[in-house]
C-alpha cells in the first residue's frame, strides 16, 4: 500500500514534465506573424536627409551684410553761403563710404550707407571754391526683383540725408529728402558680390536762403518793402557708385 508520500514522489515527475509542455507551447501560441513589430514595422524616417544629397545654393544669401562703395554724386552740390544767398551750385565731385544691413530670406532687403564727399564751398573772400567735406547717411529699403545665382536686379527707396561743408564752425547747407535707387550685382560666390548703383534724390535745403524784392503790386501798397527772406529751396541730387559686398554672415 502507498503511503501519501510515496504518491506524492511518483506524481511531481509528471506535474514537471505538464508544466515544461506548457511553457514550450505558449511562446509558440502567443507568436503571431500579422502582429506590429516596432523594430520591423516602424518605416524610415523622412525627415533626415542623407549626407550625400545635393543642396542648391540660395541665391538670396540671407544673412548680415556689409560693404564699401566709391562714386560720384552730381547736380546740386557745392555749397554757397554768403549775405544774400545761402545755395547749392552745380557740380560732380568723388564720394567713398560702407553700409550695412541684412537680407531677409525674401525679397527685401533693409540697410543704411554712410558716405564722405569731396566736396566744394565758395569763398567769397577769394571768391573760388575751396575743399570741404560732405557727409552722407541713407537709410534704405530694397526689393530684388530677379535673382539668379551670379546675377541681380534690385530697386528700392531711401532716405537722403546729406550734410554740406562740414567743420568746427558748423554747416553751410543741409536737409533731407527721398531717393529711389536701382542697382545691378554680380555674385562671386555665396558671401560676396559686386554692384553698380545709382540713387536720384529729391533733396530740401532747409538751410537755404534768398532774398526776394516785393513785386509792384506790393510797392503801391507800400513803397518802403524791402526784400523779404525765403528760406528752404528744392533740389535734384544723383549719386553713381560701385561697391564690394560680403553677405550671409
Amino acid at each position: 500500500m502507498l503511503t501519501p508520500l510515496d504518491a506524492a514522489r511518483r506524481a511531481l515527475p509528471c506535474a514537471l514534465y505538464c508544466a515544461l509542455a506548457l511553457c514550450l507551447a505558449l511562446p509558440a501560441q502567443a507568436q503571431n506573424p500579422n502582429e506590429y513589430d516596432p523594430l520591423l514595422d516602424v518605416p524610415p524616417s523622412t525627415a533626415r536627409r542623407p549626407d550625400n544629397q545635393y543642396v542648391p545654393p540660395d541665391p538670396r544669401a540671407p544673412g548680415f551684410m556689409i560693404g564699401a562703395m566709391l562714386g560720384t554724386y552730381l547736380g546740386a552740390i557745392k555749397s554757397r553761403l554768403t549775405e544774400q544767398r545761402s545755395t547749392l551750385d552745380r557740380g560732380a565731385r568723388p564720394f567713398f563710404g560702407f553700409g550695412i544691413g541684412a537680407r531677409t530670406r525674401s525679397p527685401i532687403e533693409i540697410g543704411v550707407d554712410f558716405g564722405l564727399g569731396l566736396g566744394r564751398t565758395y569763398s567769397p573772400q577769394f571768391d573760388l571754391y575751396l575743399a570741404a567735406f560732405d557727409v552722407f547717411i541713407q537709410p534704405r529699403i530694397l526689393v530684388h526683383y530677379y535673382e539668379s545665382e551670379y546675377l541681380g536686379l534690385y530697386a528700392g527707396l531711401g532716405g537722403e540725408t546729406i550734410l554740406f561743408d562740414v567743420e568746427g564752425e558748423g554747416l553751410n547747407q543741409a536737409g533731407v529728402g527721398p531717393s529711389g535707387i536701382v542697382g545691378l550685382l554680380h555674385r562671386f560666390d555665396a558671401h560676396s558680390m559686386i554692384f553698380i548703383e545709382g540713387a536720384a534724390t529729391a533733396y530740401y535745403d532747409f538751410l537755404a536762403y534768398k532774398f526776394e524784392d516785393p513785386t509792384e503790386a506790393e510797392l503801391e501798397e507800400n513803397p518802403f518793402l524791402e526784400p523779404s527772406k525765403v528760406e528752404g529751396e528744392w533740389f535734384g541730387i544723383v549719386r553713381l557708385s560701385i561697391g564690394y559686398r560680403l553677405t550671409a554672415f
